[in-house]
């Protein structure tokens, strides 16, 4: 059944009429659009439109669509142009000419933004549950790491010494902050279109603040022309899932490099990688690098996207149509990411062993030292140029950088020389760093119980 064509005198030619149709892919849409129909109704009774009864019997015969297409996959098997025409035709088939009334006043323009609409709100929901259950197993895999001293990395090359648990705290607050970006999408996303017609309005007196607030909206769109050509709430939402999908991508990077034998930070569990069909002894962490590889497939959604709007003028165009696939695309792969990440990180096992071997490189306590120097009242530039002088000699004679600095440093700061091994001490360089955001434990603590504050702030009602 079309939704059109009285005004034509012949079909559609069969090619155009498959290139035309977007049920494959927008039924994904069906529980919105029988709930968005359903509330259409019930608001065509409260302005007098169609009376109660008929109401009553389009809200049934909605219900029986659903529950018909749930029960037998093949019920969806049926030739339509959309998920729409779907529902009106199997709505025809229970209520019979009916069915049409519920279309009255009412445009498809309206109808496919309010789906998508209400389908990324509950996909905002789940996705944040996801992100929130991900944000918990790093806050409870950093406390455990809180005092394991690891190297901190700048340009890939040790720099610092710095915790497991600071690391693991740098990666939590980052999604911390891709979580409040995917709220405020759904915030974005949560206002209500139906109503608008086509692109002027209805002349129907519907009380579109009830209509809202029957399909749980938090507004009303206030223009019904921007209201059925807005896209921004789903660019939006993609913009959130790249940043995510990014952040997953970066993190993988991260496990993949340290968790290699060279390393050994990091166990990967066994469960997530993969075996070669070559070398026996491989076990390749095939879950990081696939997350780590479709954070491209989720940035070409954006890119397409914004291509797809950007030469729209105002007013509805079939354009349009090609905003579903890139909002479900985008959204399957990051939750499905975001659940991998967090079974990974769950089973992550720690080697605080390898991590303060790695830790205990001399030449990463440098710049602690070179504050020290600088604290004994040694302008900082001078000692800074002192410990670099250092290292290079250390480097030059092979003579550990510990006993240079006990020949070299004395002189520029004597009061230094009894301590010299206790700046050397790589857990010491962490402790000291006290401060709010630090690598200290006691910081790195503070800093994930306040990422937990934040994550329950943003956190799903639902859940």
């Amino acid at each position: 059944m079309k939704l059109w064509g009285g005004n034509y005198e012949s079909e559609p030619d069969d090619a155009f009429w498959a290139f035309n149709q977007s049920f494959s892919f927008d039924r994904r849409l069906l529980a919105e659009e029988i709930a968005a129909s359903q509330a259409y109704a019930r608001a065509l009774d409260r302005c007098g439109a169609i009376s109660g009864e008929d109401a009553s019997r389009l809200v049934d015969g909605l219900a029986r669509i659903l529950e018909n297409s749930r029960r037998d996959p093949a019920f969806l098997e049926i030739d339509c142009e959309d998920v729409h025409s779907f529902v009106e035709t199997r709505l025809g088939e229970i209520v019979g000419d009916l069915a049409g009334q519920g279309h009255l006043g009412r445009s498809r323009n309206e109808q496919a933004v309010t789906a998508l609409r209400l389908w990324l709100r509950a996909t905002s929901d789940h996705l944040l549950e996801g992100l929130c259950f991900l944000l918990e197993t790093l806050v409870e895999k950093g406390r455990e790491a809180a005092a394991f001293v690891m190297p901190g990395y700048t340009h890939t090359r040790a720099a610092e010494p710095i915790t497991a648990g600071h690391w693991l705290a740098a990666w939590t607050w980052g999604f911390v902050r891709d979580a409040e970006r995917l709220a405020e999408a759904r915030k974005r996303a949560n206002v209500l279109p139906l109503g608008s017609g086509a692109l002027a309005g209805t002349a129907l007196p519907l009380d579109r603040e009830a209509l809202a607030r029957d399909l749980g909206f938090d507004a009303v769109s206030e223009n019904a022309l921007d209201a059925v050509m807005d896209r921004d709430f789903a660019a939006d939402f993609i913009f959130a899932c790249v940043q995510i999908q990014t952040r997953l991508s970066r993190l993988a990077e991260d496990l993949i490099r340290l968790s290699a034998p060279e390393h050994g930070f990091f166990g990967i569990p066994e469960s997530f990688t993969t075996g070669s069909s070559l070398m026996p002894q491989k076990k390749n962490p095939d879950g990081l690098e696939l997350i780590r590889g479709k954070a491209g497939r989720v940035q070409g959604a954006l890119v397409r996207i914004l291509v797809l709007v950007k030469g729209l003028g105002a007013g509805y165009h079939k354009d349009l149509q090609e905003d579903k696939e890139a909002v479900f695309d985008a959204a399957e792969t990051v939750v499905n990411s975001v659940a991998i990440m967090s079974g990974i990180v769950a089973g992550l096992s720690l080697n605080a062993e390898a991590m303060r071997r790695a830790a205990d490189q001399e030449e990463t306590v440098a710049a602690h030292l070179a504050v020290a120097l600088a604290r004994e009242g040694l302008p900082f530039r001078k000692a800074h140029a002192l410990v670099g002088a250092l290292v290079a000699e250390s480097r030059k004679t092979g003579v550990l950088l510990l006993e240079v600095a006990e020949r070299v440093i004395p002189a520029h700061a004597p009061h230094l020389h009894g301590r010299l091994a206790e700046l050397f001490d790589a857990a010491m360089a962490t402790r000291a760093k006290r401060v709010r955001g630090g690598t200290a434990p006691e910081a790195v603590m503070a800093s994930l119980d306040g990422a937990l504050a934040r994550i329950d702030a943003v956190r799903p009602l639902a859940s």
